[in-house]
């Protein structure tokens, strides 16, 4: 479940490689994570910090698999937060049962930072860099089904006005994935549709979003993005969105080389300009450098 700053599906084989086992051999039971540290200027404003520290506990027997995420952060009211926490029982036939505390569906861009292609999310003007439409995470229950063709989902949450999650992916083309989301909360209904397609060093995106809220201004976005393996150790992400919260709408062009220096050790450097119609404040150019030690 984590990023790639070059080949989201590479990265993913590497991530999950290094993950050490603990305990005796055969125990199942492994531990990974990353640390992620960061410079950003906005509006003269410049922060350098560790964004987050995540460690990963992994157990799986048999059917029975249990993933523990815990992150640190460097604040004083934010200092520790368990992420996810989630038993799954695979039926082994296509179709798992998962529950606890778990990551939502909803989206092309992910929550953790070594899931995205670049330092900033699209959609984050409201929220002054947060995810202004997605969901992060929830305690609930979900039943998965997937094969070679599709996969779909169906989350309920336990907690005090929650709701319900769908999820429908298409696989059936290689190299192309098709989704479409929806969350009906209390409090908002929200649905993304993206798709992703994979052409040799090229990887393609876009994604239509939206939030509508029962209270206050409803958020729209889109988003088109391309990854462009340049070498074996650099890429360059390239994307545009837009965003409409209310009358205000805004432009967000963003480009952002990256660089894996070793398989534990990756950066990128963004850059993303914003151009806002009358109803918007401008939030201003932001620059950012990220490193991710991933262990």
């Amino acid at each position: 479940m984590k990023k790639y700053f070059i080949s989201l599906a590479s990265f993913l084989v590497v991530f999950n490689a290094k993950a050490i086992e603990i305990g005796p051999t055969g125990s199942g039971l492994e531990l990974s994570g990353f640390v992620d540290l960061y410079f950003a200027t906005q509006k003269d404003v410049e922060t350098t910090d560790v964004s987050q520290v995540e460690i990963n506990l992994d157990f799986e027997d048999g059917p029975v698999s249990v993933s523990v995420d815990f992150d640190l952060y460097d604040s004083a009211t934010n200092g520790a937060m368990l992420e996810e926490a989630i038993i799954t029982y695979d039926f082994g036939n296509g179709f798992s049962v998962t529950g606890g505390k778990m990551l939502s569906y909803l989206g092309f861009e992910a929550y953790d930072p070594t899931n995205m292609y670049q330092y900033s999310y699209a959609y984050d003007v409201n929220s002054g860099g947060g995810q202004d439409i997605y969901d992060a995470y929830d305690d609930g229950v979900s039943v998965d089904y997937g094969n070679d063709m599709f996969s779909l989902g169906i989350f309920s949450s336990v907690e005090q006005d929650g709701g319900y999650e769908y999820a429908l992916a298409f696989t059936g083309i290689e190299n192309l994935t098709v989704k479409a989301i929806m969350a009906d909360w209390d409090a908002y209904e929200t649905t993304t549709y993206w798709a992703s397609y994979q052409m040799d060093k090229l990887l393609l995106a876009v994604e239509v979003a939206e939030k509508d809220n029962t209270t206050g201004d409803d958020i729209e976005g889109w988003l088109i993005m391309g990854n462009y393996a340049v070498t074996d150790a650099m890429g360059l992400t390239i994307r545009y969105s837009e965003e409409e919260i209310g009358t205000a709408e805004y432009d967000k062009f963003t480009i952002s080389p990256s660089y894996v220096f070793t398989d534990s050790l990756s950066g990128l450097i963004e850059y993303s300009t914003y151009s806002v119609n009358a109803a918007g404040t401008d939030p201003g150019d932001l620059a950012a450098v990220e490193v991710i030690f991933t262990f």
